[in-house]
């Protein structure tokens, strides 16, 4: 029997059919409604014309959110007890699948049709990475019984060696400083653009009047993915072009993109995943106040699709 008020404790969270150590999660799900309106005689006090509400009508099917807070561990990213570099829930690769997770709960509820719209993370040393993640949902939720995250071991990933790499136009920042560039804090962002596409055959159905399913579309593609990368250290990147490249010689012709990687280890010294960002720097920046290092900061964005 579900208890009248669910705990944190009692909340387990499962996407993909995978559990997460989840710290927060808000999920919500609206129709999209607007009143229908006739017009009807001449009314004097208002000098026009009569407005009699007839009804809400539905624009659009229902659609949800679902913003989660999560710890990063090594047995998320396993398949058949299997490290894998980037699980299916991530997947950010170009021609990452476009089909839906199902098989989603959060709490009490139960829900499919879920879409990742925006994915991050920051990685520092000495602190268990911590990610966010958002998605879209649509088709309706349902209620399940009350079920409770047990995980007998966890292993989280630890920011403590999982700094990766840094190029600026294939120049290590190591080698260019001379093993003077220091790394303090990384930053990692994905945001996918999708487009809902309907088709009237399938929203025409005296189905969706008689359950509270309702429709689905019928294709959620993807329009774009955008990557970025964003690291604080001790310095920045020198001849900066306005191309957003490192350039040291006198053409900027046949200059190769400045990388990011990122390794995520496990407390246990387990590689769980690695991220990496490839693309033009966008920005950078450094300060300087009293009492404290300079702090320099570099901005890469790659346009994955």
């Amino acid at each position: 029997m579900s208890k009248p008020f669910l705990r944190f404790e009692d909340g387990k969270i499962s996407l993909g059919g995978k559990d997460l150590m989840v710290q927060s999660a808000n999920l919500s799900i609206t129709p999209t409604l607007e009143p229908e309106r006739v017009y009807g005689d001449l009314d004097l006090s208002i000098v026009g014309a009569k407005t009699e509400f007839v009804n809400f009508a539905a624009t659009a099917g229902l659609r949800g959110k679902l913003d989660i807070s999560f710890v990063i561990t090594a047995e998320f990213f396993k398949q058949n007890n299997t490290i894998n570099s980037i699980d299916r829930l991530f997947e950010i690769k170009d021609g990452m699948s476009e089909d839906p997770i199902d098989g989603n709960i959060v709490g009490r509820y139960l829900f499919d049709n879920m879409y990742l719209n925006n994915f991050n993370f920051s990685i520092a040393p000495f602190q268990v990475i911590q990610a966010n993640a958002s998605y879209d949902i649509y088709g309706t939720i349902l209620k399940t019984v009350d079920r409770r995250f047990q995980e007998l071991s966890i292993d989280p990933a630890h920011g403590l060696k999982s700094f990766g790499e840094v190029k600026a136009s294939n120049t290590n920042m190591d080698t260019a400083n001379k093993k003077q560039f220091e790394v303090s804090k990384l930053n990692y962002n994905i945001i996918v653009g999708r487009k809902v596409h309907n088709h009237i055959k399938d929203g025409e159905h005296t189905s969706i009047n008689t359950t509270a399913n309702g429709v689905v579309p019928t294709r959620v593609s993807i329009e774009n993915i955008e990557a970025e990368m964003n690291i604080e250290s001790n310095d920045i990147v020198r001849n900066l072009n306005p191309d957003g490249n490192y350039q040291s010689g006198t053409t900027p012709e046949g200059l190769n993109d400045s990388t990011i990687q990122a390794f995520l280890y496990s407390l246990q010294g387990e590689k769980i995943a690695n991220f990496s960002c490839s693309g033009k720097i966008h920005s950078q920046s450094i300060s300087i106040s009293e009492s404290s290092h300079a702090m320099g900061s570099i901005s890469v964005k790659q346009i994955i699709k």
